[in-house]
Order: C-alpha cells, then sequence, then structure tokens
C-alpha cells in the first residue's frame, strides 16, 4: 500500500526527471543526428534523479518512479521515430478503403450487439442469484434449539420437538429482507399480509403451535399420519394444506376461504418473513400441493393447545 510520501515521491521524481530530460532534449535542437547521444544524456539524467532518491526512498519507490519516466520517454521516442510514422500513414491509408472502413463498422456491431447480450445474461443472472439468497434468507430456518420448558405430542403420544430461535433477530432486520423477497416473487399482487416476520416460528410451528415455536418439516408427515388427517379433494375453510418439493414437506398452511368459481385462499407463515393469505397455487413452495382434513377441533399438538378428536367424530378443522 502506498502511502502519502510514497505517492509524493513517485509523482515527484519522474516529475523532475521528465523536465529535466524534456529541457536537455530541447538543448539539443530539432536539427540535430547525434541519436545516442541524445538518448545517453536522456538516460543519464533521469538516473540521476534516481539516485538521488534512492537516498531517502525505499527501493521499490525508486523503481516505480523509473518505471514511470520510462514510459513516458519511450512513448517520447516512438512519436520521434520514422518507422512510426510510416506505419501510422500506412494504417491511415487502409482505412480510406471503402472496404476497411465499412467492415469495420460491421465488425464493431456485431462486437456491440455481442456485448448487450452478454451484458444481459449477466444482469439477469445477477438479479436471480440475489433473488435467491433473498428467498434463502427469507424462507430459511435461523440457528435454534430445544425448547425444554414445554413438551408437545401427537395424537398418539409421539413427542415432538420443539424449537425456539438461538438469538430471535428483531423485526427492522428482517423486514428489509422480506421487503426484497416479495418485490421479486412475481404474485406479490395477490398476497395479503396478515401478520409481519419473526424468528420464533416457521411456518409449521404457526399452524401446529400456534406461532410459538418452530417444527421441522419432517415432522409434519407424523403430525398428519397419528392426528387422524386424510386426504380431501374438495377443500373446507379450516383444511390443512401441505405443500410438498421432491416428495418433501416444503410448507405447511390453513385454508381459509373456499367460494365456488374463485381459487381456494390459503393463509401461512413464510420461513422467518410474516404471515400471507393467498390463492393456493400462488406461493413461493411451488404448486405441488395437498389438502387434508381431520376430525380434530384445532390444529394444535397435544402440548400446546389441542386435544385429540373424540371418538367417532368426523368434520372440519375450525379455522384458528
Amino acid at each position: 500500500m502506498f502511502d502519502n510520501f510514497d505517492r509524493l515521491f513517485v509523482l515527484a521524481s519522474a516529475g523532475l526527471g521528465l523536465v529535466l530530460a524534456g529541457g536537455l532534449n530541447l538543448a539539443f535542437g530539432r536539427g540535430t543526428r547525434r541519436v545516442w547521444l541524445r538518448a545517453a544524456a536522456t538516460v543519464g539524467v533521469c538516473g540521476a534523479v534516481l539516485a538521488a532518491g534512492s537516498l531517502v526512498a525505499r527501493p521499490v519507490m525508486v523503481a516505480r518512479a523509473g518505471g514511470a519516466m520510462f514510459g513516458v520517454l519511450l512513448l517520447a521516442f516512438l512519436f520521434g521515430s520514422d518507422w512510426l510514422a510510416r506505419q501510422v500513414s500506412g494504417l491511415v491509408a487502409a482505412f480510406r478503403a471503402p472496404a476497411t472502413r465499412w467492415g469495420l463498422v460491421a465488425a464493431g456491431g456485431l462486437a456491440v450487439a455481442g456485448a448487450s447480450v452478454v451484458n444481459f445474461d449477466r444482469a439477469e443472472q445477477a438479479a436471480a442469484d440475489e433473488a435467491t439468497k433473498n428467498l434463502e434468507m427469507a424462507l430459511g430456518r435461523p440457528p435454534s434449539k430445544p425448547n425444554t420448558s414445554t413438551r408437545a405430542a401427537t395424537d398418539r403420544g409421539t413427542q415432538i420437538v420443539l424449537k425456539e430461535p438461538v438469538a430471535a433477530r428483531p423485526a427492522d432486520e428482517l423486514n428489509p429482507v422480506e421487503e426484497r423477497t416479495i418485490r421479486d416473487f412475481p404474485h406479490r399482487d395477490q398476497l395479503i399480509r396478515r401478520g409481519g416476520p419473526s424468528d420464533h416460528a416457521n411456518c409449521h410451528g404457526w399452524v401446529f403451535t400456534g406461532g410459538k415455536f418452530m417444527l421441522s418439516p419432517d415432522d409434519v408427515e407424523q403430525i398428519v399420519k397419528e392426528n387422524g388427517y386424510t386426504e380431501t379433494h374438495e377443500p373446507h375453510a379450516g383444511d390443512l394444506v401441505v405443500y410438498r418439493q421432491g416428495g418433501s414437506v416444503a410448507h405447511t398452511a390453513i385454508v381459509r376461504y373456499v367460494t365456488e368459481g374463485q381459487p381456494v385462499m390459503v393463509e401461512g407463515k413464510w420461513g422467518t418473513m410474516g404471515v400471507f393469505l393467498h390463492p393456493a397455487d400462488k406461493s413461493c413452495y411451488g404448486q405441488e400441493y395437498t389438502f387434508y382434513r381431520s376430525a380434530r377441533g384445532t390444529h394444535l399438538l397435544v402440548g400446546v393447545g389441542g386435544s385429540p378428536a373424540a371418538p367417532g367424530t368426523a368434520g372440519t378443522v375450525t379455522a384458528e
């Protein structure tokens, strides 16, 4: 890293050497043919400046100053050479030919069009990566630990591990993530936000613990099996809906409104984001979902407000 003195030394030394070299070459005059004498004198002046600088600066700084001077002097000598003049003249003459000029225009057009496609693809990929990152942050589970003060179980007595966040994030940290995720969601105009974001419960915990805890998606199949849920193709308000991706449980929600001729409206918590009401087929969890009904009066697990269904009871869970 350069400090202020390093920058000063490099610029000042290069500037001083170039001033002396330029003045010396002006003194030789325009018509002189003593090229080697001119070159030797120029190198000598620049070398003297660098030698003096080496007494007060580090070798790497002296080398950088020398490199700057050498680059400028090389350009000065090239611009004065007959060879370069001939090459430039030949290039200008070639550009005067119509085939060369318009061929370059066509090639430039192809390059611009190709670059625009590449830039578009990169921008689209960057936007997709950003959306995926936001979605993972919003729908992912925060670090959690088992809750030891409350016990929950299915109707058959299988213990379900309740989880709580290790360190719940405040709403002002979660809100921007939710806003970015919803902004990129293609069906955002069909969402109704019913509650704010929170780390305290995920979608499964929102359904089966009343929003008090987090549950593992692996527990949902066990709960569906042991709490008397049966699949239904004619959902009613209060029924359970389970979304799956690749055969694994991804999301759970509750049916809220069923109106003939209208989409089934379901409500659920989206990961650490808020609670949303939306058509069943318009969620970020895909369109592979199944409706379930139970004779229980609630979806809550035993131990957190729920109780097994009475023998011989049938019907729809009361919407909570």
